[in-house]
């Protein structure tokens, strides 16, 4: 008897430390760690930009965790879901001048290989048109609408 008194104020003593790590925000830090820890063995210290433009739904990035274990990433299995979690909780920052589409399909398809300065510095010699759809051909996927929007805003040479 004397053995389950002393345990019960253990038990509850360890069960708050316990619960607090397994809060949502507790399982969102511990997948930003393991992202630190484990993606940029393979990506450099620009994943989080990619992450920020890729806005995917939980599924979609554990689908994405998935491929990776798969092409070789030491992922514990106690970290999926919190790699999962962290990654579907990252948000693009906010655009201060997406005032039309150009900028936010810039935003949206040109940043998630490029940054803000090689993504609107035109090449002596190029025109835009001949660059958008070259990245097109590279894979850069465009609606006819998107691409016009951006052409309308590359030219204008905002950045």
């Amino acid at each position: 008897m004397k053995t389950a008194i002393l345990v019960v104020p253990i038990v509850m003593w360890l069960a708050p430390g316990a619960a607090a790590q397994n809060t949502p925000q507790a399982q969102i830090e511990k997948g930003r760690i393991a992202v630190t820890a484990v993606c940029t063995g393979c990506h450099d210290t620009g994943i989080l930009r990619i992450v920020e433009m890729r806005q995917k739904s939980v599924d979609e990035w554990r689908d994405t965790v998935y491929k990776m274990i798969g092409r070789g990433a030491h992922i514990m299995p106690d970290e999926i879901e919190p790699i999962t979690m962290y990654l579907a909780s990252v948000r693009r920052p906010q655009q201060p001048d997406a005032a039309g589409e150009g900028p936010a399909i810039l935003a949206r398809r040109c940043r998630q290989c490029h940054d803000v300065e090689r993504a609107t510095t035109l090449p002596a010699g190029q025109n835009w048109n001949t660059i958008v759809d070259r990245m097109m051909a590279l894979g850069a996927a465009l609606t006819p609408a998107e691409r016009r929007a951006l052409l309308a805003h590359l030219t204008t040479g905002s950045k």
